[in-house]
């Protein structure tokens, strides 16, 4: 599957009173579920400290069935208040072929984290509660996937997220800069 992602991730809320104002507005909640994330190359841009590209095998474990995907994200250039990019994903049936052909060819994994996700569908985006193992980051956030840009702006309004809550950095950039956060 071939996508364009547009995203941002939101600190500095009461997450837990957040998931029951979007069930209490109708949201759909598709569920929670376990991740294990192999990332096997990152690249980051050295002057401006931001992902270039990362190529990540992801385990997911949701009503005790295990799926891997395998994906390709090159950043694109950020519009409005969104992080764009474009994703490349492959769902993998063999997660240790995949591991074993990588490690062939001379790629292992840098890093592997460990998140658990509780998912809601509102109003066409989706809103992905997310917490990392405390050794990968030790914040729970929210991160908000849309359409558009206007998407993001009627749902920061709808509910009254501040500006400065919010950033399109990844995981990897934020750990850099905690400061950006707090």
């Amino acid at each position: 599957m071939i996508e364009r992602e547009k995203e941002v991730k939101v600190f500095n809320l009461d997450l837990d009173a957040l998931k029951e104002e979007l069930l209490s507005k109708g949201a759909e909640h598709l569920g929670k579920e376990k991740q294990v994330n192999y990332i096997l190359k990152c690249d980051i841009d050295a002057k401006t400290n931001l992902l270039k590209s990362l190529l990540r095998l992801r385990e997911v474990d949701k009503d005790d069935k295990k799926t891997f995907y395998l994906t390709y994200k090159i950043r694109g250039k950020d519009s409005g208040g969104l992080r764009n990019s474009k994703e490349v994903t492959s769902e993998v049936k063999d997660k240790d072929a995949i591991l074993e052909i990588f490690e062939m060819l001379g790629i292992i994994p840098e890093k592997v984290d460990y998140k658990e996700r509780d998912s809601y569908l509102y109003k066409d985006a989706r809103f992905d509660f997310d917490e990392y193992d405390k050794e990968t980051f030790d914040r729970p956030y929210l991160e908000i996937e849309v359409k558009n840009d206007e998407k993001l702006e009627e749902l920061i309004k709808e509910f009254n997220i501040e500006r400065k809550n919010i950033t399109t950095k990844n995981i990897n950039e934020l750990r850099k800069d905690h400061n950006e956060i707090y």
